[in-house]
């Protein structure tokens, strides 16, 4: 197939003859899958009905919209998305269809949260700020949110939270969306539910951006869709009073240049794409597939020769050299740079630029233990 990367059947040792497309972004998928069959890759976005016209078995990321326009007439079996998210996926379809289907929530959690700690690091740097005692307003408190929560009090900020659909389950010490967007640092966690009891679409509207404080850091790292981006912009041009971290943007991967230009920190939808959490996604569908046909798993993340070590930070409260430990672990400055060139060079095209930065992300460990409460 065309712009398709074969590993042949002498370059594995096959256990069936199944075909397997996969996004040619998910990390170290051919030593993972080809134990199971021959696998391709590809763009995922530009992924079409020709590219699964032989296929078993199909792997995503979130670019690839999946459902029956792709899939009808296909012999794909087994459909996993190496991401948590879903809204790329017509889970009813699938299910019509008896497709298998499994993605993998919380393969991002930590690489997501520690982006998170770094952006509000930078903020609190930039802006002369301690990061003790600060108020931190966490909108979704799941499998990102949590963390986020978790990593923030151990450096001594006190964590709000508010998550309709966890308190309606009885979790306890969650608060209004209002009392979080009082908050020194208001930062989004959520999936885009356009439907349903709590739609998340546009959540954080102008009636609610007008709540932010003055002088308040606002961080997106769930989905660009969850923030009214025109209300944002008329805010920060009118009043310049709050700063902006954005990783996901309404438009993607054609973002607002002109959104850009106004955050502090703007990068590609990479929050969650730590080497470590790739891998760790990779991991998880594989398991699934195997556990779907039957086959004994032959290949774990533990398999992996990362080429760049760990370097682990203490989170702990203390003065602006936590900051700088975080901040050295990470550089999330240089992600911003790299996106902010399509202020500087016009002849950069905004789509291309967002998703050759995505593809060609550079490799980042992670730089905080799983903390178990």
């Amino acid at each position: 197939m065309p712009g398709h990367r074969m590993i042949s059947a002498h370059d594995c040792l096959l256990s069936g003859f199944m075909h397997i497309v996969a996004d040619e972004n998910i990390p170290s998928v051919e030593e993972a899958f080809c134990s199971l069959g021959e696998v391709s890759t590809c763009n995922g976005r530009q992924l079409s009905r020709a590219d699964v016209g032989d296929a078993d078995v199909l792997l995503v990321r979130s670019v690839t919209r999946v459902d029956e326009a792709l899939l009808a007439g296909s012999p794909v079996r087994f459909v996993a998305s190496a991401t948590a998210g879903l809204n790329h996926v017509d889970l009813d379809y699938l299910a019509r269809a008896n497709i298998g289907f499994a993605n993998a929530p919380g393969s991002n959690a930590i690489s997501a949260a520690e982006y998170v700690i770094a952006a509000i690091c930078y903020w609190a740097r930039h802006e002369g700020r301690s990061l003790e005692g600060l108020t931190v307003g966490i909108i979704g408190l799941g499998n990102v949110g949590s963390r986020v929560r978790q990593r923030c009090e151990r450096l001594g900020m006190r964590c709000l939270a508010n998550d309709p659909p966890l308190a309606e389950r009885g979790h306890a010490g969650l608060t209004t969306l209002e009392a979080v967007l009082d908050c020194d640092v208001v930062t989004c966690h959520v999936p885009l539910e356009v439907e349903g009891r709590y739609p998340t679409r546009q959540l954080l509207n102008r009636q609610a951006l007008a709540r932010l404080r003055p002088g308040a850091l606002l961080i997106n790292a769930s989905r660009g869709e969850v923030v009214d981006e025109g209300a944002l912009l008329r805010r920060m041009r009118e009043q310049g009073d709050i700063s902006v971290v954005l990783d996901v943007w309404e438009h993607e991967p054609a973002i607002d240049v002109e959104m850009l230009r106004h955050c502090l920190l703007g990068t590609a939808h990479i929050a969650g794409y730590s080497t470590d959490a790739k891998v760790r996604g990779t991991e998880m569908i594989y398991q699934a597939c195997c556990r779907f046909f039957g086959k004994p798993p032959a290949w774990s993340m533990n398999d992996v020769d990362f080429p760049v070590a760990r370097r682990d930070v203490e989170l702990r409260v203390g003065g602006p050299e936590v900051c700088a430990s975080v901040l050295d672990a990470y550089d999330i400055e240089a992600d911003s740079r790299r996106l902010g060139r399509l202020l500087s060079d016009p002849k950069l095209e905004p789509a291309y630029w967002f998703d050759h930065l995505r593809k060609h992300y550079p490799i980042r460990r992670e730089f905080t233990p799983e903390l178990i409460e």
